[in-house]
């Protein structure tokens, strides 16, 4: 019997935390700069990622921040999970979360309740 693996539209998501598109955060990657597509505590998806990196790679998260006010120097470290060729879209888990990092992420998350709130 043949196994077969669901990708794309098909399969639905299996994720332990909902991802957020706002408040985006701007993060450095190795030593380059992006604007998250969504995140969550788990991880993030960015756009206009040159290259292929191969799923499985690790790198380092140097800065993370959202908004003009809050803004950390962190180190942490992500896993490439998935690519999305057609939009030129890089998936990534975090496989090391520094305390810095995941206060940051608790924040713009409580942020971004507190704006829905308002609404």
């Amino acid at each position: 019997m043949r196994s077969f693996f669901t990708t794309a539209r098909y399969r639905p998501h299996n994720r332990k935390d909902r991802r957020y598109d706002l408040p985006q955060l701007q993060l450095t990657l190795g030593n380059m700069a992006f604007t998250t597509y969504d995140w969550s505590l788990g991880g993030f998806r960015i756009d206009d990622f040159k290259g292929r990196p191969p799923v499985g790679e690790m790198m380092e998260v140097s800065h993370i921040a959202y908004g003009v006010e809050s803004s950390a120097a962190v180190k942490s470290t992500v896993v490439v999970t998935r690519l999305l060729v057609g939009k030129n879209q890089v998936a990534f888990a975090f496989n090391k979360l520094d305390e810095k990092a995941y206060e940051l992420l608790e924040n713009a998350s409580m942020r971004r309740l507190s704006r829905l709130a308002k609404k």
